[in-house]
């Protein structure tokens, strides 16, 4: 175990009464594996000082007989974004130092390579702490992938993180793949205030897990000690999720929230982040230097132009319009693009009236920008007009046999 968190066990394990040191310990491993998390994971120690400190104050109350770091949720996700695999950038970034210098991304232990040898295995070859290793292993891990005819293991080359603490994964072969649903709740937790939460949800739980945003639902979570995020837990929250609207009005758990007005709470809540559709450029210039869980927009506009044909990264387009700004039809400017994934559940028409909140995003072609679009996490119908616009796929007529 690592040597600063076992300094934190043993720093707060006096204030859990009845436990060991040992009880601790075992205690704390306990937590990472129910939470799919190693224990080294910077989350870990943030679960392990909400559980000591959640104890402590049920030992003040006289109440210990529950300790759990789940608690009951409810409220109304305000944004849900689409799933993404958060070992991309670090995969991709591994193969572009390899393809730049191959050497030197296997010395500095930027990647592993493999060799397969008569008998059918792999000989792997990587460079740990500065000395060359070589292992003979039967199977491939599975982030091993073919590059320019070689088979290259993309490492976790981060030695140490940034608070100092030293990364038990180093060296290791990188995941092939790490999934991660983010976005952000407005709600309640075990009956308390409501507030605004940060919520992140990792690995398949986090990818089936899709309630409708504005939506209010009920599930178990884990709320971190300081109050500012909720944490999805393997497949418990996913399997709690029940919306309050399906749940009998004599059920202790249902509340009536008909008086609640969402639009209200995304001018008084988020203010710094509501920008007129005019203003969308100036607005994404201004966020870059924000910290990324501060990188979103709410704005508002009328649907002119729908395209229901999924892209190939699952999106569908939606181009919405500020009707009360001054029209230029030299350009283009007056559209905003609009890319929204499949989990987002579109049942309006063109001429609706709706808010979006998502991240901006700005492509440079030949030094030219290109005007702003909006990777869009919710959708608020303020003005329902129609239905979506389904395209046809054009069919094909075969006339081979002239």
């Amino acid at each position: 175990m690592d040597e600063k968190i076992m300094k934190e066990i043993e720093r707060s394990v006096q204030y859990l009464e009845g436990m060991t040191l040992d009880d601790a310990t075992a205690k704390f491993a306990s937590i990472c594996e129910e939470n799919e998390i190693e224990q080294d994971d910077e989350l870990a120690i943030g679960l392990w000082r909400s559980f000591v400190k959640q104890g402590m104050r049920q030992r003040k109350s006289g109440n210990s007989q529950n300790n759990s770091l789940t608690k009951k949720c409810f409220g109304a996700f305000i944004a849900l974004e689409a799933p993404r695999d958060m070992m991309a950038w670090n995969r991709n970034k591994a193969k572009e130092e390899y393809l730049r210098d191959s050497d030197k991304a296997l010395e500095d232990g930027v990647v592993a390579v493999a060799t397969e040898n008569a008998l059918g295995k792999w000989t792997i070859s990587r460079y740990f702490r500065g000395d060359y290793q070589e292992k003979v292993v039967n199977d491939l891990p599975e982030g091993a992938e073919e590059v320019n005819g070689s088979m290259v293991i993309p490492l976790d080359n981060t030695e140490r993180y940034m608070n100092g603490g030293e990364n038990k994964n180093y060296g290791k072969p990188l995941p092939a793949q790490q999934m991660r649903r983010t976005g952000i709740f407005y709600g309640s937790v075990e009956g308390g205030d409501f507030s605004v939460y940060n919520f992140s949800y990792k690995n398949q739980g986090g990818v089936d897990f899709t309630p409708n945003t504005f939506e209010w639902v009920h599930f178990i979570g884990i709320p971190s000690e300081d109050g500012n995020n909720i944490y999805g837990m393997t497949d418990v929250t996913i399997n709690s999720l029940v919306f309050n609207e399906k749940l009998d009005p004599e059920n202790s758990d249902y509340r009536n929230m008909s008086h609640f007005n969402f639009q209200d709470l995304l001018v008084e809540s988020f203010s710094n982040n509501v920008c007129e559709l005019v203003d969308i450029d100036r607005k994404h210039i201004q966020m870059q230097t924000l910290p990324s869980k501060d990188r979103f927009v709410v704005t508002d506009g009328t649907v002119c132009n729908m395209n229901m044909t999924p892209t190939k990264n699952g999106n569908r387009i939606i181009n919405i319009t500020d009707l009360n700004a001054e029209f230029d039809y030299d350009n283009d400017s007056n559209m905003t693009t609009c890319w929204i994934p499949e989990h987002l559940d579109i049942d309006f028409g063109i001429g609706s009236s709706i808010i979006v909140i998502g991240r901006t995003s700005q492509r440079i072609v030949d030094g030219e920008a290109d005007p702003v679009t909006i990777n869009v996490s919710s959708v608020l119908v303020t003005e329902k007009r129609g239905s979506p616009v389904e395209t046809v796929q054009p069919v094909e007529e075969n006339y081979d046999w002239f």
